[in-house]
């Protein structure tokens, strides 16, 4: 957590539970329809059952908030709960803001957080990952909750989303029906959901904040980039998201609002070191694959300059560090460690695409094979999609024999994560996502996370962000970018650094 990240959740303590009960509920009459073309279709639409949140909170979210939230700038803002910590900050109480209702009409209350939270940890890994440093979660009074942790969390508010489920409304309908009925406090609820045609919501008039600009919002999901840009163009959909790169310029030409906010993943090759007789467990090999691409370029011709371009963090994250640079593009460099490595004619590498969701992948494994056969690397390409990349890295960790280089999305520089928890996710040997073991990061993560001095643990995560660029452990080819597109009557303003979901609080006509 950065010093201004955290002076402004201690600011929002500060100023007092009084402040936030006493908060006006703001009404307006609300517009009418909007409707917003996406590719991200959720893999549950219980936020607390749901395996990838980068895809399941862009709808999501705005069904179900979390216990706080942030503001445009990333900051994080209470919302339904003040908070306050122990000196020790091994203990955390929430007080609920009281006449809070879910779209079920049951009341908000401290069972729903405590309710949620075991949900959470039970059906989410990403959350579970988050939540192990809680000891125990219990419910003082109505409208009282303590976390009592085993050892301070520093990234607890900016590393996870805790989503309050209804207790009253689960223990009535059963589990079938909660998991397919969304039913949260956010501004809008859930109507319909028809898999790979729509998801739809409306206005919730319940809502204890400001009524939302638009009465119903259709999602429409639509996995073909090109087709949401057709349907933008034809008057079919107000706003389209992950906006293909080569697209952008000649839509701002004929007068649509694009806009741009770095955001997770970025694009990368990952390598798998579990395996130790593959060619790539030796560095100059990884080493080598980098020289053999040219990231800048992928940029410039494929994305038409669109995204940005980090070998690590971007500039302002927690432990950047400026003196790292991109690896040069230098294909006879790249051949002569090849064959330092005993590979002159070079070797065969499976290559899994694994995008999933995002923009620009397949545009960049066709690069990088290219690239890789310039200098006699020949790629037998594979493709896994979603939630099977996951399935599929547990069984290489169970079977180190396979051998795996991806083109995947991993959490680097603007993931919406804290840098520390980006490395906890992406190169931790313990965590259910990683084909890497370090000592310098099994070892440097922990220490880190129990270092409450910001400036000291900033320069822990640059001393591991290094290690791991001098060892290639993995690429970064480019960082990721939401591009917004809508018509000239629709703005939107996303929330700075964080997973591109679409905050429908933040649409309005524009003026």
């Amino acid at each position: 957590m950065t010093p201004r990240r955290r002076a402004r959740i201690a600011f929002a303590s500060s100023l007092g539970l009084a402040l936030l009960l006493a908060a006006p509920r703001v009404s307006a009459e609300p517009a009418d329809h909007l409707t917003i073309a996406t590719g991200a279709e959720p893999d549950s639409i219980d936020i607390t059952a749901g395996f990838f949140p980068p895809v399941n909170y862009v709808i999501l979210r705005n069904i179900d908030e979390a216990l706080w939230d942030y503001n445009d700038d990333g900051t994080v803002r209470q919302t339904v709960a003040g908070w306050d910590y122990s000196a020790d900050r091994k203990t955390l109480t929430f007080h609920l803001k009281p006449g809070v209702k879910f779209h079920s009409g049951d009341e908000f209350v401290a069972d729903d957080v405590v309710f949620g939270f075991q949900r959470l940890m039970e059906k989410t890994r990403p959350f579970a990952r988050h939540g192990k440093y809680v000891d125990h979660i219990v419910a003082v009074d109505r409208y009282t909750v303590r976390l009592d942790f085993k050892e301070p969390d520093v990234n607890f508010f900016d590393g996870t989303s805790l989503f309050p489920a209804s207790k009253a409304y689960y223990d009535r309908v059963g589990e079938k029906e909660f998991a397919s009925h969304p039913n949260g406090i956010g501004p809008y609820e859930f109507v319909e959901y028809k898999p790979a045609q729509y998801f739809d919501l409306k206005a919730f008039a319940g809502y204890y904040g400001r009524q939302p600009a638009f009465k119903t919002v259709r999602f429409e999901l639509v996995k073909d980039a090109e087709t949401r840009v057709a349907k933008l163009r034809a008057g079919e959909a107000d706003i389209i998201m992950d906006t293909p790169f080569p697209a952008v310029a000649g839509l701002q030409r004929d007068g649509f609002t694009v806009v741009k906010q770095p955001a997770n993943p970025t694009v990368s090759i990952e390598f798998d070191l579990l395996n130790e007789k593959a060619p790539w467990h030796d560095r100059r090999v990884r080493e080598a694959v980098a020289h053999a691409i040219d990231g800048d370029a992928i940029v410039k011709n494929l994305f038409g300059g669109v995204p940005d371009r980090y070998p690590r963090l971007a500039p302002g994250e927690f432990g950047f560090d400026p003196s790292l640079k991109n690896y040069s593009y230098d294909p006879a460099l790249a051949k002569k460690l090849l064959a330092e490595a005993g590979y002159p004619n070079g070797f065969k590498l499976p290559l899994y695409s694994a995008g999933g969701n995002f923009y620009g992948f397949p545009e960049t494994t066709e690069a990088v094979i290219l690239y890789l056969k310039a200098v006699g690397i020949e790629v037998e390409m594979k493709t896994i999609e979603g939630s099977n990349g996951f399935e599929f890295i547990r069984k290489v960790q169970n079977d180190p024999s396979i051998e795996v280089v991806s083109i995947s999305g991993m959490p680097v520089a603007n993931s919406g994560l804290p840098s520390l928890d980006a490395l906890t996710l992406s190169y931790f040997s313990k965590s259910a996502y990683v084909l890497y073991k370090y000592p310098e990061i099994d070892n440097g993560i922990p220490a880190a996370m129990a270092e409450l001095d910001d400036a000291k643990r900033a320069e822990m995560v640059k001393s591991m962000e290094k290690f791991l660029y001098d060892e290639v452990a993995s690429i970064s080819l480019w960082d990721g970018m939401s591009v917004f597109a809508m018509k000239k009557n629709v703005s939107y303003q996303p929330i700075e650094h964080r997973m591109p979901f679409l905050t429908l609080r933040n649409v309005t006509p524009a003026k």
